[in-house]
């Protein structure tokens, strides 16, 4: 949708899906009629933002604590709050328990 998500907190569900049908338009996929069932869910705390000093707020995978280890899009990693970022948090928190074992 070409902006921060915090700019469609107010954004109305069937407005979205028009945004989202704009969108993959402009990537030459025409969802007009595929798409059955929709729903906007809103947790204004879950949006990562963006703003300057936040990135310190996300955690790196290995932790302090003996056998914890954390994983997802939220961690310490070059993507942001996206599914390719959880897959290499994923990668970094195996590679931190490796680490940790010793092996």
């Amino acid at each position: 949708m070409g902006s921060l998500p915090q700019r469609h907190i107010a954004t109305e569900a069937q407005q979205l899906l028009e945004l989202a049908y704009d969108d993959a338009k402009r990537l030459g996929l025409n969802l007009h009629g595929l798409v059955t069932d929709f729903r906007k869910v809103v947790i204004d705390s879950d949006f990562y933002s963006l703003e300057p000093g936040n990135e310190k707020l996300r955690p790196v995978q290995a932790t302090p604590v003996p056998g914890l280890t954390l994983a997802g899009d939220y961690t310490k990693q070059k993507h942001l709050a996206t599914m390719e970022g959880a897959v290499v948090s994923g990668h970094y928190a195996a590679e931190a328990v490796r680490q940790e074992l010793g092996t």
